[in-house]
């Protein structure tokens, strides 16, 4: 309401304080008017006073005057300015030029009698004679206070005042009393906004009578809306309720996952690593060739599979988060020379290139302090995809050295390959896929995973027709000199 009758009292108040201006100014105006024509009028009427001498009537025309008219004093002067008649409504001011008083003037005038003799000389004439025949003969000064004028500009004030305060509050009444009707509901109806936004959805009763078609129709769809988000929050609860559910049962599956793979990986190590120590056993009696073969076949196939274990192990602590990364000195170049070399025969096997190039400023001694044996599975994992998918052309390990600062550098890694499929590439972010080469290895998922545990990021570029390329940077701490 406040906001639909503030034009209004703006409006008002201008209109107001405008025609409280106008009046003030009139109010001047008239004072000055009344003021000068006073003196204007007096000044034929005490012609015949003034040149008579006669201070009696005199003193009666400016009594009577003074009484009907707003001046403080009245004063006459002849015309060599000196007093010859003065009345006032309070004592006789000492200055009548002080500031306190507004002085109106207006000069007393005789046309002299023409009486000419016979000769033709004038037989009267005045030294005071003007050109015109006019004489004068005196001034009379009209003297006002200055407190007569404040006087009645306040009580202009106050009146408009009285009046403006009055028509303002009879203004505001009926405004009140003409949009009480439609503000009042308005207010509920943004009270019950205000209720559904905190999520009260209770449906409230329509008041019907003495309200307008537009509100009834506004409180109808606001208890369906209310009951729309009622039916919602109902559905979100129990949609938030199921997926609660199965969120612990996939925690719980995934726990359990993790426990039997760890379980199973220790209950497997054992047995398979007395297989191995049978082997070579075996391998240390005379044996032909054919059985030297076999025998060899065969601890190299269980050396796969414990690696397939360390593989399992690597995914429960993982999926668990238990699994941590080791902080120790190595020498990085000599880790990736020895990784190569030990796929070097299995590239040569399928008549490709296997190549380590080193770019960058490297040390003499690239000493790092890292995860050694993980960056060897990571590479290892690369090398065995890339083994899987080449069938001929090359594979291209480049391995950049950046230095960071004097205590931190960073291994920039890209192993490109001649393939022209991406193989499982494409499913780096499924845990469940794995790229496997005769040899050791693990799946791409895994890869990736580690990298990060290690504060590295891996980066995949597909090429069909020319090529994969991956690409991860890890970063390493230098010891201290």
């Amino acid at each position: 309401m406040l906001l639909g009758v503030l034009p209004a009292v703006l409006m008002f108040t201008v209109l107001v304080s405008y025609f409280t201006s106008v009046r003030l100014e009139d109010a001047r105006a008239n004072m000055a008017q009344s003021s000068q024509i006073l003196a204007d009028n007096l000044a034929p009427i005490l012609e015949y006073a003034i040149v008579s001498g006669n201070n009696v009537a005199l003193r009666q025309i400016l009594d009577n005057a003074l009484q009907h008219s707003d001046a403080n004093w009245i004063r006459v002067l002849d015309v060599v300015d000196e007093e010859i008649g003065y009345t006032g409504k309070q004592d006789r001011p000492s200055d009548f030029t002080a500031p306190e008083f507004t002085v109106y003037e207006a000069e007393v005038f005789q046309e002299p009698l023409s009486l000419n003799a016979d000769d033709g000389s004038t037989w009267f004439r005045s030294g005071w004679e003007s050109g015109t025949s006019i004489l004068r003969v005196g001034t009379v000064q009209v003297g006002v206070k200055a407190e007569v004028l404040e006087l009645k500009l306040r009580e202009i004030w106050w009146s408009s005042m009285l009046v403006g305060g009055g028509m303002l509050l009879l203004t505001v009444l009926l405004v009140n009393l003409y949009l009480g009707n439609l503000l009042r509901p308005m207010n509920k109806l943004s009270r019950r906004v205000g209720k559904l936004i905190e999520g009260n959805y209770h449906i409230e009763p329509v008041v019907r009578k003495g309200s307008s078609k537009e509100i009834v129709n506004l409180q109808d769809q606001l208890n369906q809306l209310a009951e729309h988000l009622e039916h919602l929050k109902t559905t979100r609860d129990e949609m938030l309720a199921a997926s609660e559910s199965e969120r612990s049962s996939a925690e719980h599956a995934s726990r359990v996952k993790s426990e039997f793979l760890t379980t199973m990986s220790y209950e497997l190590n054992t047995p398979l690593k007395g297989v191995i120590g049978l082997l070579n056993h075996i391998e240390n009696e005379p044996l032909t060739a054919t059985q030297a073969d076999k025998v060899n076949t065969a601890r190299q196939s269980v050396q796969d599979l414990l690696t397939v274990i360390s593989d399992m192990l690597d995914y429960a602590h993982l999926d668990s988060g238990t699994l941590a990364v080791d902080s120790k000195p190595f020498d990085l170049r000599q880790l990736l020379t020895n990784c190569i070399a030990s796929y070097r025969y299995a590239a040569e096997q399928q008549e490709l290139s296997l190549e380590l190039i080193c770019l960058g400023d490297w040390p003499e001694t690239p000493i790092v302090i890292g995860d050694g044996p993980r960056v060897r599975q990571v590479l290892s994992g690369l090398l065995d995809n890339s083994l899987e998918l080449t069938t001929n052309g090359f594979i291209t390990v480049l391995a950049t050295w950046v230095t960071v600062n004097a205590g931190h550098a960073t291994l920039s890694c890209t192993v490109r390959d001649s393939s022209s499929s991406m193989g499982e590439a494409g499913n780096l972010h499924n845990p469940h896929t794995h790229s496997r080469y005769g040899g050791p290895g693990i799946n791409l998922s895994l890869v990736q995973r580690l990298i990060e545990l290690m504060g590295g990021h891996v980066h995949i570029e597909l090429d069909l027709g020319q090529g994969n390329s991956f690409r991860f940077e890890i970063p390493f701490d230098l010891p201290v000199n």
